[in-house]
């Protein structure tokens, strides 16, 4: 029976099973929760006491998880993939500067939700991917990267190189290949025009940050990991947490219309727990690391083994969250870990949380009738099993 268990418990298994992993979390979860799978000798960590503790230990280096699939040779200078006094900085130059952008573009979100919403009332329809959580995402990174929102279909164009750029790095090859030569040397070109036309972007602050970014290489790895993370997580999160919130509208509307602006916080706190945008994060053990004593089971980790850190595995942990699968918009405490944990934890969580709650706020006031799934159009689902997600979700407005 163990033998058949664990010809189950695989990493392969997880990732065809992407649409509904948590039956098989669940599993390795009351099985080991880290758990070695040996087909593709590396750990997979799917509780969330190990996984907090992994991410907080400096045994444990984020500069080799570049290499968990074959990627761009740029992807290693991001920092992400950066470890010790050089990650910090260039950590604290994104802190900084979101820190400026948080207060000085929420109205401008804001305005553009509401124009994307009122285009979706005159049609009578919207598609919550494609209408409303893609265009706001793209929108605010490209405003805080300083790349201009006025050429949309410039704009579209370097979303879909950066969409083939996440595919691959995440070991989906899909698109063509050609679309990353493309996605650097359009920020080659912004660069260039950044370094005499500076603004109060992040880009800019990026070309003043001397001794950081210490090549225009590493200089465009961080444009397009900003880029494409900082519009992964709102476009995910947004495009299949409103479809969840339309299940609940009778809970959360009258909820709403009393306190919207904290029920708003709550909301996109408990979204980011239970959609979790981020599936998984990983780690590589610098040295023997040996953490049974800490979690039961046998845990000798040897240096150099990979460790794959489920987010959203662990942000449905029977153990820290009372009745995980329960989506509760009011769910107090909600100390869940989408954004990751430690001296890695996301830069850029302030201005994410602040652009879903303008959404989610936004589009609670505006639509105050409860969307219907089209009858005619079904949800499309992301093909690319590492990142999840509606790539289509048609709803018709009344």
């Amino acid at each position: 029976m163990q033998n058949q268990q664990n010809k189950l418990l695989q990493f392969s298994q997880i990732r065809r099973q992407y649409k509904q992993p948590h039956n098989l979390y669940d599993m390795l979860r009351s099985q080991d929760q880290i758990f070695f799978d040996r087909s593709i000798q590396s750990w997979l960590v799917t509780a969330y006491g190990p996984s907090v503790a992994i991410l907080d230990d400096s045994r444990f280096s984020a500069e080799l998880g570049a290499n968990a699939v074959a990627t761009p040779p740029s992807v290693s200078k991001q920092i992400l993939f950066l470890d010790g006094e050089l990650h910090q900085q260039a950590q604290d130059v994104i802190l900084h500067q979101l820190a400026y952008l948080v207060r000085d573009i929420p109205n401008k979100i804001r305005d553009f939700a509401h124009i994307t919403l009122s285009q979706a009332h005159q049609k009578g329809e919207i598609d919550i991917v494609k209408d409303f959580a893609s265009p706001i995402s793209l929108f605010s990174i490209s405003h805080v990267l300083g790349i201009s929102t006025t050429r949309m279909e410039e704009l579209h164009e370097i979303e879909r190189w950066s969409d083939t750029f996440s595919d691959i790095t995440s070991g989906y090859f899909g698109g063509d290949k050609a679309d990353i030569q493309r996605l650097e040397d359009y920020f080659r070109r912004l660069i260039a025009y950044k370094r005499y036309n500076r603004g109060n972007d992040l880009l800019s602050a990026f070309l003043q940050a001397e001794g950081v970014y210490q090549t225009e290489d590493d200089l465009i790895a961080n444009c397009i990991m900003v880029f494409a993370a900082g519009r992964a997580t709102t476009k995910k999160l947004l495009g299949n947490g409103i479809p969840l919130l339309v299940e609940h509208w009778s809970t959360i509307q009258p909820l709403f219309q009393k306190q919207p602006r904290s029920l708003v916080k709550q909301v996109s706190e408990e979204l980011l727990r239970y959609i979790t945008p981020t599936r998984y994060l990983v780690r590589q053990a610098r040295e023997d690391v040996d953490l049974s004593g800490q979690f039961p089971g046998a845990h000798h980790i040897k240096q150099g083994e990979k460790i794959f850190l489920f987010l959203e595995a662990a942000n449905r942990d029977g153990g820290h969250f009372p009745q995980p699968d329960q989506f509760q918009p009011q769910r107090r405490p909600n100390k869940h870990i989408a954004f990751g944990y430690g001296t890695h934890q996301c830069p850029g969580a302030t201005l994410a949380r602040m652009e879903i709650q303008i959404a989610l706020e936004t589009f609670l006031t505006m639509i105050s009738l409860r969307p219907e799934m089209s009858e005619t159009m079904p949800p499309i689902w992301n093909p690319n099993p590492n990142l999840g997600g509606y790539s289509s979700c048609p709803f018709r407005l009344r």
